[in-house]
Protein backbone atom coordinates (compact mmCIF):
# COMPACT_ATOMS: atom_id res chain seq x y z
CA UNK A 1 0.00 0.00 0.00
CA UNK A 2 1.35 3.07 -0.75
CA UNK A 3 0.25 5.22 2.22
CA UNK A 4 -0.54 4.44 5.52
CA UNK A 5 -4.37 4.44 5.87
CA UNK A 6 -5.59 6.08 9.01
CA UNK A 7 -7.08 3.49 11.20
CA UNK A 8 -6.19 0.99 8.89
CA UNK A 9 -5.70 -2.85 10.23
CA UNK A 10 -2.42 -3.21 11.80
CA UNK A 11 -1.90 -7.28 10.89
CA UNK A 12 -2.53 -6.28 7.08
CA UNK A 13 0.32 -3.29 8.14
CA UNK A 14 2.76 -6.17 10.18
CA UNK A 15 2.15 -8.75 7.32
CA UNK A 16 3.68 -6.15 4.86
CA UNK A 17 6.51 -5.10 6.24
CA UNK A 18 8.09 -8.17 8.28
CA UNK A 19 11.28 -8.06 6.64
CA UNK A 20 13.70 -6.24 8.82
CA UNK A 21 15.18 -4.02 5.63
CA UNK A 22 11.73 -2.55 4.68
CA UNK A 23 11.20 0.61 5.10
CA UNK A 24 7.26 1.95 5.70
CA UNK A 25 5.67 3.71 2.98
CA UNK A 26 5.43 6.57 4.52
CA UNK A 27 7.61 9.22 3.26
CA UNK A 28 8.53 11.05 6.18
CA UNK A 29 9.19 8.14 8.54
CA UNK A 30 6.97 5.84 10.65
CA UNK A 31 6.88 7.97 13.20
CA UNK A 32 5.44 10.88 11.81
CA UNK A 33 6.21 14.43 9.59
CA UNK A 34 10.59 13.83 10.69
CA UNK A 35 13.61 13.45 8.39
CA UNK A 36 15.01 10.01 7.82
CA UNK A 37 17.65 8.80 10.74
CA UNK A 38 21.13 9.87 9.48
CA UNK A 39 22.69 7.51 12.15
CA UNK A 40 20.79 4.69 10.74
CA UNK A 41 22.34 5.67 7.14
CA UNK A 42 25.56 5.58 8.23
CA UNK A 43 24.99 2.08 10.04
CA UNK A 44 23.77 1.10 6.54
CA UNK A 45 26.59 2.30 4.49
CA UNK A 46 29.26 0.73 6.23
CA UNK A 47 26.96 -2.46 6.53
CA UNK A 48 27.13 -2.57 2.80
CA UNK A 49 30.45 -2.37 2.73
CA UNK A 50 31.29 -5.04 5.34
CA UNK A 51 29.11 -7.13 3.14
CA UNK A 52 31.17 -6.77 0.08
CA UNK A 53 34.50 -7.78 1.94
CA UNK A 54 32.76 -10.65 3.51
CA UNK A 55 32.61 -9.44 6.83
CA UNK A 56 28.61 -9.50 7.42
CA UNK A 57 27.76 -9.09 10.92
CA UNK A 58 26.98 -12.02 13.37
CA UNK A 59 25.48 -14.28 11.19
CA UNK A 60 27.50 -16.43 9.06
CA UNK A 61 27.92 -14.85 5.56
CA UNK A 62 28.23 -15.76 2.74
CA UNK A 63 31.46 -16.81 1.27
CA UNK A 64 31.75 -14.00 -1.88
CA UNK A 65 34.48 -14.95 -4.98
CA UNK A 66 37.80 -14.13 -4.27
CA UNK A 67 38.06 -11.63 -7.14
CA UNK A 68 35.06 -9.32 -5.87
CA UNK A 69 37.30 -8.87 -3.06
CA UNK A 70 40.36 -8.31 -4.45
CA UNK A 71 39.00 -5.45 -6.79
CA UNK A 72 38.30 -2.62 -4.78
CA UNK A 73 41.81 -3.49 -3.23
CA UNK A 74 43.75 -3.10 -6.34
CA UNK A 75 41.75 -0.40 -7.73
CA UNK A 76 42.56 1.72 -4.30
CA UNK A 77 46.13 0.56 -4.59
CA UNK A 78 46.08 1.80 -8.39
CA UNK A 79 44.45 5.21 -7.89
CA UNK A 80 47.23 5.29 -5.30
CA UNK A 81 49.86 4.73 -7.55
CA UNK A 82 48.88 6.89 -10.13
CA UNK A 83 48.34 9.70 -7.34
CA UNK A 84 52.20 8.92 -6.07
CA UNK A 85 53.68 9.35 -9.49
CA UNK A 86 51.22 12.55 -10.74
CA UNK A 87 52.29 14.76 -8.02
CA UNK A 88 56.65 13.17 -7.99
CA UNK A 89 57.18 13.71 -11.06
CA UNK A 90 57.99 17.41 -12.24
CA UNK A 91 58.83 19.06 -15.41
CA UNK A 92 61.32 21.83 -15.03
CA UNK A 93 61.35 24.20 -18.50
CA UNK A 94 64.53 25.84 -19.12
CA UNK A 95 63.67 29.17 -17.86
CA UNK A 96 62.56 27.38 -14.91
CA UNK A 97 63.48 26.93 -11.39
CA UNK A 98 61.54 25.08 -8.99
CA UNK A 99 61.59 25.04 -5.27
CA UNK A 100 60.89 22.00 -3.08
CA UNK A 101 59.33 21.93 0.44
CA UNK A 102 59.44 18.65 2.36
CA UNK A 103 56.51 18.99 5.44
CA UNK A 104 56.95 22.99 4.56
CA UNK A 105 60.36 23.24 5.08
CA UNK A 106 62.86 24.21 2.36
CA UNK A 107 65.27 21.33 1.14
CA UNK A 108 66.55 22.17 -2.46
CA UNK A 109 66.27 24.12 -6.03
CA UNK A 110 65.54 22.29 -9.01
CA UNK A 111 66.93 22.69 -12.10
CA UNK A 112 65.62 22.49 -15.70
CA UNK A 113 64.71 18.83 -16.67
CA UNK A 114 62.61 15.74 -15.55
CA UNK A 115 63.00 15.75 -11.71
CA UNK A 116 61.24 13.76 -8.54
CA UNK A 117 60.00 14.37 -5.16
CA UNK A 118 57.95 12.60 -2.50
CA UNK A 119 54.51 12.91 -3.56
CA UNK A 120 51.91 15.30 -2.08
CA UNK A 121 51.15 16.48 0.87
CA UNK A 122 54.93 15.39 1.75
CA UNK A 123 56.93 17.39 -0.48
CA UNK A 124 55.27 20.13 -2.81
CA UNK A 125 57.28 22.39 -5.86
CA UNK A 126 56.99 26.02 -6.52
CA UNK A 127 57.98 26.83 -10.00
CA UNK A 128 59.50 30.26 -10.81
CA UNK A 129 59.91 31.61 -13.92
CA UNK A 130 63.63 33.57 -13.52
CA UNK A 131 63.71 34.73 -17.23
CA UNK A 132 60.90 36.92 -17.01
CA UNK A 133 61.50 40.11 -16.89
CA UNK A 134 59.30 42.68 -14.63
CA UNK A 135 58.60 46.48 -15.01
CA UNK A 136 57.27 49.17 -13.53
CA UNK A 137 57.00 53.45 -13.25
CA UNK A 138 56.61 55.86 -10.81
CA UNK A 139 55.85 59.37 -10.50
CA UNK A 140 56.29 62.62 -8.60
CA UNK A 141 57.58 65.73 -7.52
CA UNK A 142 61.38 65.42 -5.29
CA UNK A 143 63.69 68.50 -3.49
CA UNK A 144 66.93 68.85 -5.02
CA UNK A 145 70.15 69.50 -3.87
CA UNK A 146 69.60 73.09 -4.39
CA UNK A 147 66.26 73.15 -2.70
CA UNK A 148 64.00 73.51 -5.89
CA UNK A 149 61.17 70.83 -6.68
CA UNK A 150 61.36 68.98 -9.58
CA UNK A 151 58.90 66.86 -11.38
CA UNK A 152 60.15 63.07 -12.07
CA UNK A 153 58.36 59.93 -14.07
CA UNK A 154 60.50 57.23 -13.80
CA UNK A 155 60.59 53.54 -15.39
CA UNK A 156 62.28 50.23 -13.43
CA UNK A 157 63.01 46.87 -15.13
CA UNK A 158 64.07 43.69 -12.96
CA UNK A 159 63.94 40.30 -12.94
CA UNK A 160 64.57 36.83 -10.40
CA UNK A 161 67.94 35.95 -9.27
CA UNK A 162 68.62 32.05 -10.55
CA UNK A 163 70.61 31.42 -6.85
CA UNK A 164 68.05 33.44 -4.57
CA UNK A 165 64.59 32.26 -6.28
CA UNK A 166 63.39 30.64 -2.92
CA UNK A 167 64.40 34.27 -1.54
CA UNK A 168 61.90 35.58 -3.86
CA UNK A 169 59.19 33.31 -2.60
CA UNK A 170 59.67 33.43 1.23
CA UNK A 171 61.55 36.69 2.06
CA UNK A 172 59.12 38.99 0.78
CA UNK A 173 55.27 39.24 0.77
CA UNK A 174 54.63 41.68 -2.01
CA UNK A 175 58.20 41.51 -3.92
CA UNK A 176 56.48 44.24 -6.64
CA UNK A 177 55.20 46.78 -3.65
CA UNK A 178 58.70 46.50 -2.17
CA UNK A 179 60.51 47.52 -5.32
CA UNK A 180 58.29 49.82 -5.93
CA UNK A 181 59.07 51.69 -1.82
CA UNK A 182 62.83 50.81 -2.35
CA UNK A 183 62.84 52.62 -5.52
CA UNK A 184 61.12 55.67 -4.65
CA UNK A 185 63.09 55.78 -1.57
CA UNK A 186 66.07 56.14 -4.23
CA UNK A 187 65.31 58.21 -6.15
CA UNK A 188 64.71 61.06 -3.17
CA UNK A 189 68.07 59.60 -2.21
CA UNK A 190 69.94 60.35 -5.39
CA UNK A 191 68.16 63.53 -5.98
CA UNK A 192 68.47 65.36 -3.08
CA UNK A 193 72.24 65.02 -3.52
CA UNK A 194 72.13 66.99 -7.23
CA UNK A 195 70.99 70.31 -7.85
CA UNK A 196 68.06 70.82 -10.60
CA UNK A 197 70.54 72.09 -13.74
CA UNK A 198 72.18 68.52 -13.32
CA UNK A 199 68.97 66.75 -13.29
CA UNK A 200 67.79 68.71 -15.98
CA UNK A 201 71.13 68.55 -18.31
CA UNK A 202 74.00 66.77 -18.30
CA UNK A 203 73.70 64.34 -14.98
CA UNK A 204 70.90 62.11 -15.76
CA UNK A 205 72.97 59.21 -16.60
CA UNK A 206 75.14 59.44 -13.88
CA UNK A 207 71.79 59.98 -11.76
CA UNK A 208 70.24 56.72 -13.43
CA UNK A 209 73.64 54.85 -12.60
CA UNK A 210 74.00 55.84 -9.16
CA UNK A 211 70.10 54.82 -8.50
CA UNK A 212 70.63 51.34 -9.68
CA UNK A 213 73.10 50.49 -7.46
CA UNK A 214 71.30 52.45 -4.21
CA UNK A 215 67.91 50.27 -5.11
CA UNK A 216 70.60 46.81 -5.77
CA UNK A 217 71.89 47.19 -2.13
CA UNK A 218 68.11 47.84 -0.45
CA UNK A 219 67.57 44.76 -2.40
CA UNK A 220 70.29 42.76 -1.47
CA UNK A 221 69.61 43.69 2.24
CA UNK A 222 66.53 42.72 1.91
CA UNK A 223 67.41 39.22 0.95
CA UNK A 224 64.78 39.32 -2.01
CA UNK A 225 66.38 37.93 -4.77
CA UNK A 226 65.73 40.20 -6.99
CA UNK A 227 68.06 41.60 -10.10
CA UNK A 228 67.68 45.29 -11.00
CA UNK A 229 68.77 45.70 -14.29
CA UNK A 230 67.87 48.80 -15.40
CA UNK A 231 66.41 52.45 -14.55
CA UNK A 232 65.60 55.19 -16.88
CA UNK A 233 63.77 58.86 -16.23
CA UNK A 234 61.06 59.14 -18.56
CA UNK A 235 60.50 62.66 -17.69
CA UNK A 236 62.20 65.73 -15.86
CA UNK A 237 61.35 69.32 -15.67
CA UNK A 238 60.75 71.56 -13.07
CA UNK A 239 57.54 72.60 -11.62
CA UNK A 240 54.93 74.02 -14.22
CA UNK A 241 55.09 77.41 -12.92
CA UNK A 242 58.34 77.89 -13.58
CA UNK A 243 58.98 76.07 -16.65
CA UNK A 244 58.70 78.77 -19.47
CA UNK A 245 62.13 80.24 -17.89
CA UNK A 246 63.99 76.80 -17.15
CA UNK A 247 63.15 75.78 -20.86
CA UNK A 248 64.60 79.18 -22.03
CA UNK A 249 67.72 78.45 -20.28
CA UNK A 250 67.54 74.58 -21.35
CA UNK A 251 67.41 76.51 -25.11
CA UNK A 252 69.95 79.21 -24.10
CA UNK A 253 72.44 75.93 -23.00
CA UNK A 254 71.43 74.00 -26.31
CA UNK A 255 72.62 77.27 -27.80
CA UNK A 256 75.55 77.39 -26.29
CA UNK A 257 76.41 73.91 -26.88
CA UNK A 258 75.38 74.35 -30.99
CA UNK A 259 78.35 77.49 -31.35
CA UNK A 260 80.65 75.68 -29.54
CA UNK A 261 80.29 72.43 -31.62
CA UNK A 262 80.95 75.11 -35.00
CA UNK A 263 84.00 76.69 -33.11
CA UNK A 264 85.33 72.75 -32.96
CA UNK A 265 84.05 72.33 -36.27
CA UNK A 266 85.98 75.32 -37.39
CA UNK A 267 89.20 74.88 -35.22
CA UNK A 268 89.55 70.90 -36.64
CA UNK A 269 89.43 72.72 -40.00
CA UNK A 270 91.80 75.43 -39.27
CA UNK A 271 94.68 73.73 -36.83
CA UNK A 272 96.06 71.37 -39.74
CA UNK A 273 95.88 74.62 -42.41
CA UNK A 274 98.05 75.86 -39.76
CA UNK A 275 100.30 73.16 -38.96
CA UNK A 276 100.76 72.30 -42.75
CA UNK A 277 102.17 75.66 -43.06
CA UNK A 278 104.37 75.64 -40.18
CA UNK A 279 105.68 72.76 -41.85
CA UNK A 280 106.15 74.60 -44.70
CA UNK A 281 107.88 77.52 -43.32
CA UNK A 282 110.18 75.12 -41.36
CA UNK A 283 110.86 73.19 -44.13
CA UNK A 284 112.02 76.29 -45.79
CA UNK A 285 114.00 77.64 -43.04
CA UNK A 286 115.73 74.12 -43.11
CA UNK A 287 116.45 74.34 -46.67
CA UNK A 288 117.64 78.67 -46.58
CA UNK A 289 119.57 77.24 -43.35
CA UNK A 290 121.41 74.43 -45.59
CA UNK A 291 121.93 76.64 -48.43
CA UNK A 292 123.30 79.65 -46.39
CA UNK A 293 125.93 77.21 -45.19
CA UNK A 294 126.79 75.66 -48.40
CA UNK A 295 127.55 79.09 -49.66
CA UNK A 296 129.60 80.16 -46.36
CA UNK A 297 131.66 77.44 -47.10
CA UNK A 298 132.26 77.89 -50.77
CA UNK A 299 133.48 81.43 -50.28
CA UNK A 300 135.57 79.70 -47.47
CA UNK A 301 137.03 78.15 -50.30
CA UNK A 302 137.25 80.66 -52.69
CA UNK A 303 138.72 82.76 -50.13
CA UNK A 304 141.47 80.27 -49.16
CA UNK A 305 142.27 79.47 -52.64
CA UNK A 306 142.71 83.50 -52.95
CA UNK A 307 145.15 83.15 -49.69
CA UNK A 308 147.66 80.35 -51.80
CA UNK A 309 147.63 82.71 -54.49
CA UNK A 310 148.55 85.80 -52.72
CA UNK A 311 151.30 83.92 -50.46
CA UNK A 312 152.55 82.94 -54.45
CA UNK A 313 152.18 86.35 -56.10
CA UNK A 314 151.65 88.91 -53.62
CA UNK A 315 151.56 91.85 -56.11
CA UNK A 316 149.65 90.00 -59.31
CA UNK A 317 147.26 89.15 -56.19
CA UNK A 318 146.55 92.35 -55.12
CA UNK A 319 146.47 94.10 -58.65
CA UNK A 320 143.84 91.23 -59.77
CA UNK A 321 141.80 91.78 -56.92
CA UNK A 322 141.60 95.86 -57.26
CA UNK A 323 140.76 95.41 -61.10
CA UNK A 324 137.86 93.00 -60.10
CA UNK A 325 136.63 95.50 -57.10
CA UNK A 326 137.00 98.50 -59.12
CA UNK A 327 134.83 96.83 -61.92
CA UNK A 328 132.25 96.18 -59.21
CA UNK A 329 132.01 99.36 -58.01
CA UNK A 330 132.10 101.51 -61.52
CA UNK A 331 129.73 99.06 -63.19
CA UNK A 332 126.71 100.97 -61.58
CA UNK A 333 127.95 104.72 -61.54
CA UNK A 334 127.49 106.64 -65.08
CA UNK A 335 130.75 108.62 -64.74
CA UNK A 336 133.02 108.00 -67.16
CA UNK A 337 136.83 108.48 -66.56
CA UNK A 338 139.26 108.47 -69.33
CA UNK A 339 143.04 108.30 -69.07
CA UNK A 340 144.32 110.74 -71.66
CA UNK A 341 147.92 111.76 -70.49
CA UNK A 342 149.42 110.12 -73.33
CA UNK A 343 146.55 111.05 -75.79
CA UNK A 344 145.93 113.96 -77.87
CA UNK A 345 142.71 112.90 -79.17
CA UNK A 346 139.75 112.27 -77.24
CA UNK A 347 136.77 110.92 -78.32
CA UNK A 348 133.58 111.58 -76.38
CA UNK A 349 130.95 109.12 -76.40
CA UNK A 350 127.46 109.95 -74.48
CA UNK A 351 127.35 107.22 -72.36
CA UNK A 352 125.64 108.64 -69.40
CA UNK A 353 122.34 109.07 -71.73
CA UNK A 354 122.78 105.60 -73.44
CA UNK A 355 122.83 104.32 -69.83
CA UNK A 356 119.77 106.05 -68.93
CA UNK A 357 117.67 104.42 -71.82
CA UNK A 358 115.27 101.62 -70.54
CA UNK A 359 116.71 98.21 -71.60
CA UNK A 360 114.16 96.11 -73.46
CA UNK A 361 113.04 93.33 -71.78
CA UNK A 362 113.45 89.55 -73.47
CA UNK A 363 110.70 87.38 -73.56
CA UNK A 364 110.22 83.83 -73.34
CA UNK A 365 106.89 82.16 -72.82
CA UNK A 366 105.66 83.53 -70.16
CA UNK A 367 108.53 84.43 -68.19
CA UNK A 368 110.22 88.00 -68.43
CA UNK A 369 114.15 88.20 -68.33
CA UNK A 370 115.74 91.13 -68.24
CA UNK A 371 119.63 91.46 -70.16
CA UNK A 372 122.40 92.24 -67.43
CA UNK A 373 123.77 96.13 -67.83
CA UNK A 374 126.35 96.19 -70.18
CA UNK A 375 129.97 97.72 -68.57
CA UNK A 376 130.03 100.96 -69.70
CA UNK A 377 133.27 101.53 -67.99
CA UNK A 378 136.27 102.12 -70.64
CA UNK A 379 139.87 102.42 -69.53
CA UNK A 380 142.84 103.34 -72.24
CA UNK A 381 146.09 102.53 -71.12
CA UNK A 382 149.24 103.13 -73.00
CA UNK A 383 151.50 101.52 -70.96
CA UNK A 384 150.40 99.12 -67.91
CA UNK A 385 153.28 100.69 -65.58
CA UNK A 386 153.54 104.07 -66.22
CA UNK A 387 149.97 105.05 -66.62
CA UNK A 388 148.60 106.76 -62.94
CA UNK A 389 145.77 105.30 -61.96
CA UNK A 390 142.33 107.20 -61.15
CA UNK A 391 140.00 106.93 -58.06
CA UNK A 392 142.86 105.37 -55.63
CA UNK A 393 143.55 107.99 -53.18
CA UNK A 394 144.81 110.45 -55.88
CA UNK A 395 147.70 108.30 -56.77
Amino acid sequence: MAWNKPGGNDNESNNNDSDENKKPNNPWGSGGNQPPDLEKLITDFFKNIKKSLGMGGNAPAQKQPESNVLLPVLLLALAVVVYALFTSAHKIEQAERGVVLTFGKYTSTMEPGLRFTWPKPISEVYKVNVENLFSTDESGEMLTEDKNLVYLEFSIQYRIKREEVKNYLFMLEDPHATVMHAAESAVRQVVGTNTMDHLLNESREIASRDIVDVLQKMMDSYKSGIQITNFNFKEVHPPSKVKDAFDDVVKAREDAKTYINEANKYKRQRVPLAEGNVLKIRQDAEAYKEATIAKAEGEVQKFNLIRQQYELAPDVTKERLYLETMEKVLANTSKVLIDSENSNNMMYLPLDQMMKKKQEPVYMGTTTITAPPQNTTSYQRNDRTSTPRVGRGGQ
